[in-house]
């Protein structure tokens, strides 16, 4: 097994679909499909679940993952080891991401790894809209949907757990309640799951989720909320929970100068450490 067996099993674990794994590899289904039989057959081992929604991984794949993830790791930490000692990283890194994911998690999180690199300066973006990588918007960018064009590197590096909040009843009418949610012109996965569990439109219609979450502290109707900053509501007692994969994305390997490279490494360790937060189950 190499190197290029591990990028295609890879995106083909993190996308469960081989068309979309075709896309960020840059290559056809058809070698994709090809790549993962043949490490099938050096493995000995079914690594994937054919079906007509995609490839689902199996044990082995999933055993396979984690030592891919642990291999990583261990030369990410040899290859910044011996970096470090020739090389003394500056300059500015542009991070675009969610905002309270970037005030709850990352920056709470960046003092260490700061006061280790003291002349790196990082540029924090925030908001809702997407922020171009390929169009030098931003070196680094967390985003809660999956890009599929464009040279990029990209990775799942988490899952961030959301669910329907009230201020105090957990068992609400979903008819009659008044709604808080996203402004009609953002499309985001919460706002699309808002409409398809309530069948309407929100009431109160807003631009951001600190808006959102104030609206529901006053009072004001229930909305989504990521479970992450909700410890102060009460969450609806209903089979609803909506899991939304975490991409980070960066530039390809040969273009990601070596401060982005380091960064990036950063914020996959921080989202990592924070899972447990972020993602969250009933």
């Amino acid at each position: 097994m190499n190197w290029d067996d591990i990028r295609y099993f890879n995106a083909v674990f993190q996308c469960q679909n081989i068309s979309r794994a075709a896309k960020i590899l840059h290559v056809s289904p058809q070698t994709v499909a090809r790549k993962i039989i043949a490490l099938e057959s050096k493995l000995n081992s079914i690594l994937f679940i054919r079906h007509p929604r995609g490839y689902q991984p199996t044990a082995d794949a999933i055993v396979l993952a984690t030592e891919v993830e642990k291999a990583e790791s261990v030369l990410i930490t040899l290859q910044n080891s011996f970096l470090n000692k020739s090389n003394k990283f500056s300059g500015t890194v542009r991070i675009a991401a969610p905002e309270l994911i970037a005030t709850e998690i990352l920056l709470p999180a960046f003092k260490p790894f700061l006061d280790e690199y003291p002349d790196l300066k990082i540029e924090l973006i925030t908001g809702i809209h997407t922020v171009g990588i390929a169009q030098g918007e931003a070196d680094i960018a967390l985003r809660l949907i999956q890009p599929e064009q464009g040279t990029l590197t990209i990775k799942q590096v988490g899952t961030m757990s959301s669910a329907l909040y009230s201020l105090t009843d957990d068992q609400v009418d979903l008819k009659n309640s008044k709604l808080i949610g996203w402004d009609s012109n953002i499309d985001l996965p919460s706002s699309r799951w808002l409409r398809r569990i309530t069948g309407r439109e929100p009431d109160l219609k807003l631009s951001s989720l600190n808006a959102q979450k104030a609206a529901i502290q006053a009072g004001l109707g229930i909305g989504i909320l990521p479970c992450f900053i909700a410890k102060n509501f009460i969450r609806i007692k209903r089979p609803y929970l909506l899991e939304e994969p975490l991409w980070l994305v960066t530039h390809s390997s040969a273009k990601a100068s070596l401060r982005i490279r380091l960064v990036y490494d950063e914020i996959s360790k921080i989202i990592k450490n924070n899972q447990s937060n972020l993602h969250q189950k009933f």
